[in-house]
């Protein structure tokens, strides 16, 4: 007994020794598994099977070469066996044929390792054969007594790189156990568009009552010495076969300026494959350069060596570099032939980015943005600085016991910068982050597939962009499903070392699906309003990056592109710029900006040739405006006028617009008067001016906003002083609402006549000033803000 004990105690240490030699950065694992193999060859147990083990970790972590090299370096085993469990998916119908496949391979190979690797991706109905086939509850004849079965997931990757999870695993690996188990069994699958579990519930039973075997991240260390390997035995296949030596100064520096060459693609698989092919081309191509070649020396410069010491100090900063879209290391060469001999010299190493590469919703992303690269939004920045302070000191979470708050929603117009203000919360978080948009939405598997890469970047951001948008499904235009977003943020297995953070935006506040603000859910919203003062200065300034007339007044620039998006200022430096090309200019000036800025806000000017009777049509157009403006000016003096204009577009004959700074819904009685009034001025002052001829389709639009302003006056907001303080939104029934209805129509007849009494007093009162400013419009077809109030206090002087 004393002799099979010592017997078995040499194996496990010649067996984990062989396996730590071969499998890096898998110390913990190693041991795990040599010491259930040994446990089971000693108690000699009557379970069916010789040890079951459940593999977990990221991809290309070493859970399939671990099981390689049990079959090569296990007396005991003699055979391997794997099963790609991704041909098992689907909707199986029939397990029969793969049960039987295991079977006859068990039969003619009793001994031996049989690997069912990504066993999530494989139909529940197969995973359930698995059951019937290792379980001690069922019986059949099969003898799987010296077989070793290993299923693999790279399910719950990124819940094992948690500190505290790390943290479980060494000082209580039964509770880990626990733990895994219990996730694994909560973890789903998109299986034909739909979601599905991960685990066959019978499966997830067998799987606890055996070992659970977690695998680390590999490091850039670990991936550095694989590529080591691979280079040491090409180098010597190939000398041996071509009586060409080859040595290698500095190896380490030479073999992980190598490795690191390969970066974005830092693997186990793609080094041991791509480091033989990397250096056969190169000293094939030395070869067939330079004829009777006997030896070839390999070596790194300092500078080289340099960059290598500044870059493995500090292996975040190298990740978060290639992981940023399309960067990669490029070597630079310096090849010396003396005689038969050859000298290569990695001289310098930098970073490049590719020209091509494809970029989808799995991406992980690094942004560069930080928020004091984003004019304006002062205090949505702040805002977004107190959230990233958050998620990077958790402490101030623990005191108050709350969770990691899950993500957040910004809203606010289009244009607005929205998406940029996510990539520079992700570059102040120091997260990388990942982004669904347009079509992708519509599809669970893309959202799925976002966060399953977020857990794999943990801690890291999942960005969904205009979750709002429309889209044609099944042949009907609709808004995407929030069902995929509920599953994963309900599913989320928050920690304070890598927490997933979800950032959603949309157009408006409304358009948020009251699911996502239950609890647990999204908690935290901010809106993102249109740009403020210091943010159009900037995009201006921009603008006149380009060659220009020194005399532009910005402020008036800036005054005029009031309520329009980052796009839409991007526009106008690229249409102006363009205009002035075509036209051979020089530079920008004032008029060619305010041209295109008109252009874009309210349309293309039309020609004359396009409008009868242009003279009389302008002329009447510019007493319209006129009487708006006025009013306006008068009436409504908190509401800052931008320009009035008769030059027609595509939108409008004339009109009159504002600064959307100043602009505020109107809230007194007085205030909802005297917009009727200034609506209704359009037309009782061309009247004035001409007469029956004055009344024209033109003020259809005032017309009816100024009855919708009455309405609202009467039946919403309880203004009308015979009705009293109703409000009869709330009485609808079937979409009708007769409440009151014959009433509101009389009193809304009493509010137009009443403002069109005041506003006839008004335009008698105030002609001389419509009047000037008309003759005006006739003259420049445009008259700013500034040139308007100058105009009206010079013909009204009691205003002054």
């Amino acid at each position: 007994m004393k002799k099979k004990q010592e017997n078995y105690n040499q194996f496990s240490i010649e067996l984990e020794t062989a396996l730590k030699e071969h499998l890096f950065d898998q110390e913990d694992a190693v041991e795990a598994i040599v010491k259930t193999l040994v446990q089971s060859y000693m108690l000699e147990s009557k379970s069916k099977v010789q040890a079951l083990f459940t593999f977990i970790g990221a991809p290309n972590s070493g859970k399939h070469y671990a099981c390689e090299l049990l079959e090569k370096l296990n007396p005991k085993i003699t055979h391997l066996k794997t099963f790609y469990m991704e041909q098992y998916s689907g909707g199986i119908n029939d397990e029969q044929p793969f049960m039987m496949e295991v079977i006859e391979f068990v039969q003619n190979n009793p001994s031996a390792v049989l690997v069912f690797e990504d066993i999530e991706k494989a139909d529940l109905q197969i995973q359930l054969a698995l059951y019937t086939l290792f379980t001690d509850y069922e019986k059949n004849e099969v003898d799987f007594s010296r077989s070793v079965v290993i299923v693999t997931t790279t399910l719950l990757s990124a819940l094992l790189q948690r500190k505290d999870v790390q943290k479980l695993l060494k000082s209580d690996p039964l509770q880990a156990h626990t733990f895994l188990i219990e996730h694994l069994a909560k973890e789903q699958v998109i299986v034909e568009e739909s979601m599905d579990m991960a685990f066959d519930k019978k499966l997830l039973s067998l799987l606890n009552e055996h070992t659970l075997v977690t695998f680390n991240r590999l490091s850039l260390k670990a991936l550095i010495k694989i590529g080591a390997r691979s280079l040491h035995q090409m180098s010597q296949a190939f000398s041996k076969k071509n009586d060409v030596a080859i040595e290698y100064r500095e190896f380490d520096a030479f073999i992980s300026l190598l490795t690191l060459s390969l970066a974005p693609y830092l693997n186990a698989r793609h080094i041991k494959q791509k480091i033989p092919k990397l250096m056969f081309n190169h000293i094939y191509d030395l070869l067939k350069s330079h004829e009777h070649v006997e030896k070839i020396q390999y070596e790194v410069s300092e500078k080289a060596k340099q960059f290598l010491k500044k870059l493995l100090e500090d292996e975040q900063l190298f990740l978060k570099k290639i992981t940023r879209q399309h960067k990669h290391i490029s070597l630079k060469w310096d090849i010396v032939v003396h005689e038969n001999e050859v000298q290569c010299s990695i001289k310098s190493l930098f970073y490049t980015q590719e020209k091509l590469s494809i970029s989808s919703h799995e991406d992980m992303h690094i942004s560069d943005i930080q928020f004091k690269d984003i004019a304006g939004h002062i205090k949505v920045k702040e805002e977004l600085t107190e959230i990233v302070t958050l998620l990077k000191e958790p402490k101030r979470l623990k005191k108050f016991d709350l969770a990691v708050p899950k993500g957040m929603i910004l809203y606010g117009p289009e244009g607005m910068g929205k998406k940029l203000l996510a990539k520079a919360f992700a570059s102040e978080a120091n997260m990388p982050y990942v982004v669904v948009n347009g079509s992708d939405l519509f599809t669970a598997k893309n959202i799925h597939q976002a966060y399953a890469q977020a857990y794999r970047s943990a801690p890291a951001i999942v960005i969904l962009e205009d979750i709002d948008i429309q889209g044609i499904v099944g042949g009907v235009i609709s808004t995407m499903s929030v069902e995929p977003i509920i599953e994963e943020l309900d599913a989320l297995h928050q920690s304070f070392d890598a927490p997933i953070f979800t950032i959603i935006t949309l157009s408006s506040s409304a358009e948020i699906p009251e699911t996502l603000l239950e609890v647990n859910r999204i908690n935290i919203h901010i809106e993102v309003p249109k740009l403020d003062m210091e943010a159009r200065t900037f995009f201006i300034k921009e603008i006149l990056k380009k060659p220009h007339d020194k005399t532009i007044d910005v402020q008036r620039i800036v005054r005029y592109i009031s309520g329009m998006g980052g796009n839409e200022l991007k526009r106008i430096g690229q249409e102006a710029s363009l205009f002035a090309a075509r036209k051979g200019l020089k530079m920008l000036t004032e008029e060619i900006l305010l041209e295109q800025i008109n252009i874009i806000k309210y349309g293309t000017k039309l020609e004359n040739k396009h409008i009868r009777d242009i003279e009389i049509s302008m002329s009447k157009t510019a007493y319209h405006e006129a009487g708006h403006a006025v009013l306006s000016y008068l009436l409504l003096p908190k509401i800052k006028i931008e320009q009035v204009t008769v030059a027609p577009r595509s939108e409008a004959l004339g009109f009159v617009s504002y600064h959307n700074d100043d602009y505020i819904d109107a809230t007194s009685k007085e205030d909802l008067f005297n917009d009727i009034c200034v609506l209704l001025a359009g037309r009782i002052a061309k009247m004035h001016k001409y007469g029956e001829d004055g009344m024209e389709t033109g003020a259809m639009s005032d017309l009816e906003v100024a009855t919708t302003q009455a309405y609202a006056a009467i039946a919403l907001f309880g203004m009308d002083e015979e009705l009293g303080y109703i409000n009869i939104s709330g009485l609808d029934v079937g979409g009708m609402n007769p409440i009151l209805n014959h009433k509101i129509e009389e009193r809304i007849l009493v509010w137009i006549e009443r403002a069109t009494q005041k506003t006839e007093k008004e335009v008698k009162r105030l002609w001389k000033a419509i009047d000037a400013v008309a003759l005006e419009l006739i003259q420049k077809e445009m008259i700013d803000g500034e040139a308007l109030k100058s105009i009206i206090e010079n013909n009204i002087p009691s205003i002054k």
